[in-house]
Order: C-alpha cells, then structure tokens, then sequence
C-alpha cells in the first residue's frame, strides 16, 4: 500500500512541476514586453489602449492641434504638433516628444530650434519622416514680415540634437508640406507656394542626408485652386504626389508622379472620373473640413506596387456633408478602383483621414467623425481578399478617444497620424478637446475589446458594386490575444490527461507496482 502511494506522489509532483516552469517561462517572456502582450498572431484590432496626454506642457501656450508621427527601426516612437495661443489661430511652435518603451511613457515636450536666429518667427505644419538612423522633421516658419519656409531639421542621435536647414526656396508663403525619403536615400518635400492668392505645387529634395536641399521641380503651375500636396514613393523610387484642387466651390484630386528622382513630372490627372466633389468648409463656428488626399503603397511584393488614396469629400450629397473614401490601383494610377466609402455612419462629418498598412496588407484608418455638437476620432480595419484580392472586408468601428470633443473647438488641424511598427503594433495620435483646450493625446490598439461599444451602426460600407464583408464580432483564432491563461490552463489539462495515461499503463504493464505490499 505504501509504494503505491509513494508512485503515485512521485507522479504527481514531478509532472507539477515541469508544467509551473513551463507555464511561468511562457507568461515571463511575454510579460516583460507589455505590448506585445496584447498582440497576436492577427493584426485585427478590438480596443484602444487608455488615452495618454502628450502635450503636457501648458506654459506658453494653451492649445496643441495637428499632429505627426513615425517610427524608428528599433521601435522609437516619437511625435510632434503645433502650439497656439487660441484653439483657432496659426501656429506659434511646433514640438517634440518620443517614447522609448512601445509608447508606455513619453519624454517632456520641447519646441523645436528656429532657422532665423534672432528674428521673431513662428512656427507651424509639423510633418516627420525616418530614414536610415536619421530621423527628419519639416515645418513651417514665417515672420511678419512676410519671411516664410519650409525647415528641415535632421536629427542622428534620436532627437537628442537637431541641424536645421532651409528646405524651400519659393516666391511666396510656404504652406503644408510633406516630406518622405525613398529607398535610395533620397529626401523629398513638396509644399504649396502662395503668392499673389496662387498656389504652385513645387518639390524640393536633399541629395546628402538633409544636410541641404535643392529646388527639383515644379510640379502644378501657378493656380488658385492647389492645396496640400502628399508624396509618397514606391519600391522602384518612383516619386508619386497627389493633392486637392478646388478652384471655386467643389473639385477634384490630381496625381502625378516623376520617375527620374523628382527632377520632372508628367501631366497631372484627375483621379475622381465620378464628379468634383472635393471641397472645404470655414472655420465658423464648426470645426473647418477640407478634402485632403493620403496615399501609401502596399510594400508585399505579391501587390506589386498597390496604390491606395483615402481622402473625404462630399459625394454623398445626401446630407450636404463629409464622407471617408478609399480607392486602389494596381497600374500605377493609370486606372481605379470604384470609390468605397470607409464611415458607414453617413450623418454628420467624417473627415481628416490617415492610414498604415502593416506586414499582412490589412489597412488601419482612423477618421473624426463630428455627430451633433461634438466630434471624435475613429478607428476601421479593411483587408482585401478574394480574386485579385478585390473584396474588401471592414472590421468594426472602434472609438480611439475615451471622449468627445466640443464642436465650438473650431481648429483641430489638418493632420491625423496613425502608424504600425515592426511589430504590426498600431499607434495612433490625434487632437483632443476634452480638458477645454485642444490637446494631443496617443493611444495603441488592442486585440482586448473595448468595454464602451461604438456608437455607429454598422450598415452597408461601398458606393460601388464591389461586394463586402463586415468583420463585427472578436476573431475566433486570437489564440495570444489571452496568452497567459490560456497558455497555463491548456498545460494543465494535458498533464491531468498525461497522469491519468501513465497510471493506465502501468496498470497494465507493471501490475505488480500496484499490487499491495506487506
């Protein structure tokens, strides 16, 4: 009787203790990243992260709108905005924040240097790129006295120290620029120059690490209708730039693109073959709504180039009011697909779009969406799947801020910025009302959902014929999206199965261990 009690203890504690060490090795190397711990083997995202304030320093300035931010190679974030004495006024100085720790803890703000040393200026149009250990932050600077550029400050130390230099050379005023560096090296930024109530689109680019810039081209002509040109270049180098063109009431979006390291461009295009439906709304007494076009391109060689241009316009002449829409080409812009409509809440404003794309393809755009006297940012997923991969499929709609903003906060700027890491890890930074003064504000996605549902009803989700699929429920295969227990309690149900099939056989083997001894 005493052997077989002692076989059976021995058992027991020897299997014990190997599924412990097991479950704790598996929990420990998955709880030292915290933010990978919310991460699985989908990028599908369910929830935001609590909302974190960045723009914490209220000193000289009340108000922080219009945000931008990229990430290094090793996973930095950093982040910048504009400052400004009222919620509705030009810019003052534009900032700098970074986060070593997958955006758990921010640094202080500081604003960044000015290129005109002891003349009085202003700041504005904050706008950043990374590249090859260099991390790149463009921004406007203007004087009173009709003095105004495009700066560019390079930083080698991760925004430890920064060497501004002159970027633009126009003829009239500087205005929202963009900046990206292609595969080669090469530093672009494009930007409207005013003079004379005309805007040329021109583009600029540093051949030698942004230590001086160049004038390359011009790539529209003087017209009143350009406004805000965004670039982005393909994995051939290949210079792409699409921007609004509103001559009067409503327009259009041009592309247009130079192959020969920005040096020419071709004959610019209308995109939209459907009608001009771009348009822009004042500042009185509404937050101010303009069509501003982003485009990216899918970087898995199996989409060979994929275009994607998202922007908001009011096609939807329903309601007299913004909608967030998407289209794709797969021939260089030559040809489109039909325009599908991202927001399916189509009251209200939707507007002020921006999208990533992680390593599997799915697109992670983020909107404001204005309901009644307050607005929000928003966040969607869409994949596309099927033939040519044609069908779009739209995971939920997920509220990024834990509240609203007052509509009588007119000004919260042209940007929305929202970026994936080498992780597949979402992060996103907006600007935010909520404290009676506009703030930035970041948060990362989340596979957990979220316990305050979205307020918007989802209901059909494209304009076209292209069918589509509505992702509403939490995905069925997130197996690390709960590691930890999981990973204990699928060990402990094996080892009771694995005891109970030891004890069997040696039932059946070894009687004699079993049999009482005396």
């Amino acid at each position: 009787m005493a052997t077989r009690k002692l076989l059976y203890a021995l058992i027991a504690i020897g299997l014990l203790i190997g599924i412990t060490q097991t479950s704790n090795q598996v929990s420990a190397d998955w709880a030292q990243d915290p933010v990978l711990m919310s991460y699985g083997s989908d990028t599908i995202i369910l929830g935001f992260t609590q909302n974190l304030l960045l723009s914490t320093e209220d000193i000289s300035y009340d108000h922080h709108v219009e945000v931008t931010m990229v990430i290094s190679d090793n996973g930095t974030l950093f982040a910048g905005w504009k400052n400004s004495e009222t919620h509705n006024g030009g810019g003052a100085r534009v900032s700098f924040v970074k986060s070593s720790d997958g955006g758990e803890t921010w640094s202080v703000p500081y604003h960044m240097p000015m290129f005109w040393h002891g003349v009085p200026s202003r700041q504005s149009d904050p706008w950043m790129a990374w590249y090859d250990g260099v991390l790149y932050y463009a921004y406007l600077e203007f004087t009173d006295t009709d003095l105004s550029q495009i700066t560019v400050a390079s930083s080698r130390d991760y925004g430890t120290s920064w060497d501004p230099v002159q970027a633009t050379f126009g003829e009239g005023f500087a205005d929202k620029e963009t900046i990206t560096v292609s595969n080669d090296g090469i530093v672009y930024v494009a930007y409207d120059d005013i003079a004379d109530e005309n805007s040329t689109v021109r583009l600029t680019r540093s051949l030698d690490g942004g230590e001086s810039f160049e004038p390359a081209s011009v790539i529209a002509e003087s017209d009143p209708g350009h406004v805000a040109p965004y670039l982005a270049v393909n994995s051939t180098n290949d210079v792409y730039v699409v921007w609004t063109y509103i001559p009067e009431t409503l327009g259009n979006l041009y592309l247009d693109a130079s192959f020969d390291q920005g040096l020419t461009f071709g004959e610019e295009e209308f995109i939209n073959q459907d009608g001009d439906y771009a348009a822009w709304t004042s500042s009185g007494g509404r937050p101010a709504k303009i069509t501003l076009p982003v485009i990216h391109f899918e970087q898995r060689p199996e989409q060979n180039d994929r275009m994607y241009l998202l922007w908001a316009d009011k096609f939807d002449g329903t309601h007299d009011t913004f909608d967030v829409y998407l289209r794709y080409s797969d021939d260089h812009g030559d040809t489109w697909s039909p325009r599908i409509l991202i927001n399916p809440e189509t009251d209200g404003d939707q507007w002020n779009p921006e999208m990533a794309i992680d390593s599997t393809g799915r697109l992670h755009i983020g909107y404001y969406d204005e309901q009644d006297a307050f607005y929000r940012p928003y966040y969607r997923s869409l994949v596309f799947t099927g033939p040519e991969s044609s069908i779009p499929e739209f995971g939920p709609v997920i509220p990024i801020a834990e509240e609203n903003t007052s509509s009588v906060f007119t000004r919260p700027g042209e940007y929305f910025s929202i970026e994936v890491d080498g992780d597949d890890v979402l992060h996103v930074v907006w600007t935010d009302g909520r404290n009676d003064e506009m703030d930035i504000y970041y948060a990362r996605g989340t596979q957990f959902p979220q316990t305050e549902p979205s307020s918007t009803t989802d209901t059909t989700s494209t304009t076209s014929s292209t069918s589509t699929t509505d992702i509403t429920s939490e995905p069925s295969d997130g197996f690390w999206s709960d590691l930890e227990p999981l990973a204990i309690t699928t060990m402990q149900v094996g080892a009771v199965v694995l005891l109970i099939l030891v004890v069997y056989v040696l039932m059946r083997r070894k009687p004699w261990l079993l049999e009482d001894q005396y």
